[in-house]
């Protein structure tokens, strides 16, 4: 079945012995690529081997495996349209589903485990892959495929095996190994770029699956990839040729991915995979501490609840060169190039693709739920969330608690009954017999809605009813979580040929500076993505992304910038040149939908004819791929900055400067610590400084605004995505009479609740302090204060989101009007028109000539809208404490040539940008505001006495020391201190 054109002469088998050999086999490609299950966009177009021979022993099947040896094995694979895999005559899937060999069904006996302990080796496997964009090869070597323990040992093939006969389950472990792996790629499309070369070692792959055993289903797997260490060295232009590759494939793997999770998930919600088995873990859990037999408790421990895949490697370098040309750097110590290296320690990847959202996280490997933050965050948010969606479909539900935010606005999604009623009610509802949630959630609304003209639906729709339906589709909600674990990793500087030394380092792991257990990671990062199984439509949460970074050290080194600057600006500039970047061009800006006007309307018509609106118009279209919950948090990082030269006659001149933060946090949703409020507190501050808003002196005609309208109505909630109910559009609308635009429809769509904007970042440094070292009068690790600890609150936001968010909403409402039109050709009402953008009061950071300049354009109807000179990106500081500084001569000579080198750095900075981007290189600016309540300087004055140093190294230490900085800390009486209270200003 596996065959085609197989004769006699081709097979040499002797049943007695068990052994056989077959040679020149040529496979069936259609039906192996129905048996190994490749994705729809790969076809496999041809399989051929030289020779296969196998040796059986009979008397011994119960402990010695099947031996399946093949000499070289060659296979052919190309891309294809995932939906046309399948095309030709006839239905081919179910004809090679036909063909392929059937294993006996049924409990799992004898011939089941003489199958599953199979052992294969292959001696050479040569894979051709075609794509459209390129060609790559895959060379591996020594393949060996055998049955192991749970503990990856070579034993008994009845070892290799656990059964709970309680739960009906049985364990199978198999590993995969290989000697070496070769893969080279190269474009067909761009014959400029590098060919792509990988070599690796040996690895190995382990497999555990999980099988019924009633009916042999599988249930689910754990694969677990592991390689020896890994070295690759790669320039920019292979680099660009990866990146090629890649992007060449992302769409079809991103089409068929998304539609195969669906299937597959809703399979598993059906056949009790995972599903049930995590509803039912805490009953299980309860039942195991009750179990005494060791085979139990050793199915425990090594028992599969959910598929997964993993990867690791204890140890990866990576090295990075750059080509010659004009990539390079015009800084005259990288002319002739550089190279970075990066080592990368227990390097781990962990993929969920079939997780429930609800269920706990604790039989996940090396995950320990209670202590990680990013579960802890994603517990809580996925609680709100629910909260809000019970809201969403119950507007009389009362609160479950006090707001905890001060001063919060009214939420968006808080609906008033009575317009879910004129809205809900009016018209015909769904029908109560639909198989789709949505429906039945919309009945459940238009029943609660109908008031007394429909007591009968108000009967029958009760509220607990209501909250029942909501529950049981949020039960059905999956996510697919993505976990990468850094152990410890550093980035070295960058080495040049003209310079012969030791790798330095530039980024690295600073944990044992504060005695941080050697097992966790530096790096943990999660990515949660939710969906619904099927084509189950119900309101979604948006993805979550959350870093967590433990103490890492940056040292600032002026060639490694900008090597890095200009490498990646070279390799920007190229993509823009591929198909990356001319659909990077295209996509619309994070902003567009993160923006006041930025997330999704779900444009649906009422009544039965839902169904046919819905195929007329495009009523999910998903958001911006950068809509999600980010959070990112760093525990005690530094900066380190050292002196460029050294001054061996100024004992008490520092040699370094390094800026420690307590906790840095970023993120751009609004919870506890950076809410509206604390926005608010920003704002206010602002208003004390007079400079921030005045128009005098040293304000003159075209300055930028600090304040932008966009931050105001972010202040004021007015950016909350909202719409008009039916019937109300010709009228203003109060607050109280709008609903978001995702819940003014019949059905909720997916993207119902994505109604918050994403575009305004907040970073919270708290503390910060600074602090000099290296001074040998003290000693080498003796910390001299510069800056006391103060905590700082910046808020970003890029200017030109509000002229976006006016073009999006002109966008969409061109789309209703398109979408009217087809739905009254069809016999359906047409849809409400979306409202203008929400007026704002005057911008009080704007001065009075900027309010009334726009009363001198030509267009009458902009006359009450301000202008606004905004920068590409706003920055807000909000500093509440004292600023306290001490500073000495020796220090501030530090300072100065530490300025000297950033303006260096800048300089080069921009030519680069000029020279490699040419005309791409667009100006970008920036606006900072901040009002510092009060600055405390203290100036460190030299003793008069004589000094017990000569000056030296600078031109400007001319006033000899008398005495060591330490000794003049302990000699208050010879020192002059100077106190100075300044209010500082934005200019």
């Amino acid at each position: 079945s596996y065959t085609k054109n197989l004769s006699s002469d081709k097979i040499n088998l002797s049943t007695f012995r068990g052994e056989g050999e077959l040679s020149n086999l040529e496979l069936d490609e259609r039906v192996l690529t129905e048996l190994l299950e490749l994705p729809s966009w790969l076809r496999l177009t041809s399989a051929w081997c030289n020779h296969v021979s196998f040796r059986i022993s009979w008397t011994k099947l119960k402990s010695v495996p099947i031996t399946l040896t093949l000499d070289e094995v060659r296979i052919t694979i190309e891309t294809c349209n995932p939906t046309a895999r399948d095309a030709g005559g006839g239905n081919p899937t179910a004809a090679s589903a036909a063909a392929l060999p059937q294993v006996p069904q049924g409990k799992y006996s004898f011939i089941h485990k003489v199958v599953d302990g199979i052992t294969i080796v292959v001696n050479t496997v040569n894979v051709n892959f075609v794509s459209a964009a390129f060609t790559a090869s895959v060379q591996m070597s020594r393949i060996r495929v055998e049955s192991k323990t749970p503990k990856w040992a070579s034993a008994d093939l009845r070892s290799t095996r656990l059964k709970d006969g309680h739960k009906g389950i049985i364990l199978i472990f198999k590993e995969l190994s290989w000697q070496t792996v070769r893969i080279e790629a190269s474009s067909t499309q761009d014959k400029s770029l590098t060919p792509l070369r990988l070599l690796t070692n040996h690895a190995r792959c382990r497999i555990t699956i999980r099988k019924r055993l009633s009916d042999c289903s599988l249930l689910a797997s754990r694969l677990v990839l592991i390689l020896d260490d890994l070295l690759w060295v790669l320039t920019d232009s292979q680099l660009k040729a990866a990146l090629h590759f890649v992007d060449s494939l992302s769409g079809l793997i991103k089409a068929a991915t998304h539609a195969t999770q669906k299937s597959k998930a809703a399979r598993k919600l059906q056949t009790l995979p995972e599903y049930q088995a995590q509803v039912a873990q805490q009953q299980n859990r309860l039942s195991e501490s009750v179990h005494t037999s060791t085979a139990q408790r050793m199915f425990n421990a090594f028992d599969v609840r959910e598929t997964s895949y993993h990867f690791f490697s204890q140890r990866i370098d990576l090295h990075l060169c750059d080509d010659e040309g004009d990539g390079r750097s015009s800084y005259p110590e990288l002319d002739k190039g550089g190279a970075l290296q990066v080592s990368v320690t227990a390097f781990q990847v962990d993929y969920y693709p079939y997780h429930l959202a609800k269920s706990d996280r604790s039989h996940w490997a090396k995950y320990k739920e209670a202590s990680v933050a990013p579960a802890l965050w994603l517990k809580e948010s996925l609680n709100a969330f629910r909260e809000a969606v019970l809201n969403l479909s119950q507007p009389n539900r009362p609160a479950t608690h006090a707001p905890l935010e001060r001063s919060a606005p009214a939420s968006p999604i808080m609906l008033n009954a009575s317009l879910l009623s004129s809205h809900f009610g009016s018209g015909g509802t769904g029908s109560n017999g639909s198989s789709t949630p949505t429906a039945a959630a919309a009945a459940a609304l238009g029943g609660s809605g109908s008031g007394s003209g429909n007591a009968s639906a108000s009967s029958q729709f009760s509220q607990a009813a209501q909250q029942r339906n909501t529950l049981e589709n949020l039960a059905k909600l999956m996510s697919s979580c993505v976990i990468l674990r850094i152990e410890d990793f550093t980035l070295y500087r960058v080495t040049t040929s003209g310079k012969k030394q030791m790798p330095k380092e530039f980024v690295s792991g600073d944990k044992d500076r504060y005695s941080f257990p050697a097992e966790m990671p530096i790096v943990h990062a999660e990515y949660t993505y939710f969906y619904y199984p099927g084509d189950f439509v119900f309101p979604l949460p948006p993805s979550k992304m959350f870093v967590h970074i433990n103490p890492l050290q940056v040292h600032f080194d002026l060639s490694s910038i900008l090597w890095l600057n200009s490498f990646g600006l070279n390799l920007h500039e190229s993509l823009l040149r591929t198909s990356v970047g001319s659909q990077a061009t295209l996509q619309q800006p994070p902003q567009q939908s993160q923006s006041a006007r930025g997330s999704i309307a779900s444009n649906a018509s009422h009544g039965s004819n839902g169904t046919q609106m819905a195929a007329a118009l495009s009523v999910e279209q998903e958001p911006n791929l950068m809509y999600m919950d980010v959070k990112v948090e760093a525990i005690m990082p530094r900066v380190v900055m050292e002196a460029a030269l050294d001054a061996p006659n100024q004992k008490d001149r520092p040699k370094t400067m390094q800026i420690q933060i307590s906790r840095f946090a970023l993120t751009n949703i609004r919870e506890m610590g950076s809410s509206r409020a604390d926005l608010a507190q920003a704002l206010h501050s602002l208003q004390e400084g007079s400079l921030v808003f005045g128009s005098g002196f040293p304000s003159v005609e075209g300055d930028m605004c600090i304040v932008t309208d966009r931050i105001l109505s972010h202040v004021a909630a007015s950016d909350v995505t909202v719409m008009p109910t039916a019937g109300t559009t010709t009228a203003p609308m109060s607050p109280q009479a709008q609903l978001p635009r995702s819940a003014s429809t019949q059905y909720l769509s997916r993207y119902a609740m994505w109604s918050e904007p994403r575009d305004v970042w907040c970073i919270k440094l708290d503390p910060i302090w600074v602090d000099f070292l290296g001074a040998r009068s003290l000693g080498p690790n003796k910390s001299i204060p510069f800056v006391d600890a103060v905590p700082i609150t910046l808020w970003l936001h890029a200017g030109q989101a509000q002229a976006q968010a006016q073009a999006q909403l002109e966008l969409e409402q061109r789309r209703q009007s398109a979408a009217s039109s087809q739905m009254e050709s069809m016999g359906l009402a047409p849809l409400p028109s979306l409202p203008p953008l929400p007026s704002l009061p005057r911008n009080p950071f704007l001065s009075e000539e900027d309010v009334r300049m726009p009363q001198s354009a030509a267009a009458p109807a902009k006359e009450a809208t301000p202008v606004e000179r905004c920068a590409d990106m706003h920055a807000i500081a909000h500093i509440s404490n004292l600023v306290s500084l001490q500073i000495d001569h020796y220090q501030l000579l530090f300072l100065l040539r530490l300025a000297e080198e950033f303006n260096e750095m800048s300089t080069f900075l921009n030519l680069d940008a000029e020279r490699i981007l040419q005309k791409q290189n667009q100006q970008k600016s920036i606006i900072f505001g901040c009002v510092v309540p009060q600055i405390e300087v203290t100036l460190v004055m030299p003793s008069p006495t004589p000094g017990k140093e000569s000056s030296g190294g600078d031109a400007e230490s001319v006033l000899p020391d008398s005495a060591s900085l330490g000794d003049d800390l302990h000699m208050n009486s010879k020192n002059l201190y100077f106190f100075c209270c300044l209010s500082l200003s934005p200019y």
